[in-house]
């Protein structure tokens, strides 16, 4: 199980976060109010998941998921509804649906998962497969993109391999 660290500027903020990941079985292993704070205890880890609000007092959830190691992912809420994709980091909009939330979490940080990490071959996939979202059932790219990400944390799959059941399923 990956490490969790949580970031978030308001104490209680963070204090519920963690709350409720360790009830669903998950230990939250630090808690800090800044994104480079959060930056330093993810060079000391191996591999872990980051739970922060999408704008933080010192950095943006993007700015932080460039700069962290390889095995280190993110989860960041936004409070205006907003959708940001990168490879290590997944947003979910505010208020969040905690069975989403908790699903996303699960997926992150499973050992082996690997969920945002993928090769230029699957990358493919996943594009060819919102192209054709975008064609056949007349979403933006950003629906196409939340559509496989959400079919695949709820079939517990990887994206790729969610984007090409997609394909068979509209070949």
């Amino acid at each position: 199980m990956k490490d969790i660290i949580v970031v978030y500027p308001v104490k209680e903020t963070a204090m519920s976060i963690r709350s409720l990941l360790e009830k669903g079985g998950y230990h939250v292993s630090h808690i800090c109010a800044l994104g480079s704070s959060a930056l330093e205890i993810a060079y000391e880890k191996r591999k872990g998941v980051i739970i922060c609000p999408f704008y933080m007092k010192d950095m943006s959830s993007a700015d932080l998921a460039e700069a962290l190691p390889y095995d280190f992912d993110i989860i960041a809420l936004s409070k205006n509804g907003s959708e940001q994709y990168m490879g290590n980091m997944i947003t979910l909009p505010l208020p969040v649906n905690t069975r989403e939330f908790m699903q996303t979490v699960g997926i992150l940080a499973s050992g082996g998962s690997g969920f945002t990490k993928r090769s230029g071959n699957e990358n493919d996939y996943i594009s060819k497969a919102k192209q054709a979202l975008m064609a056949v059932k007349g979403m933006t790219e950003p629906q196409a993109h939340k559509y496989l990400q959400t079919e695949s944390m709820k079939n517990g799959k990887k994206m790729f391999q969610t984007a090409m059941d997609v394909l068979d399923m509209l070949a």
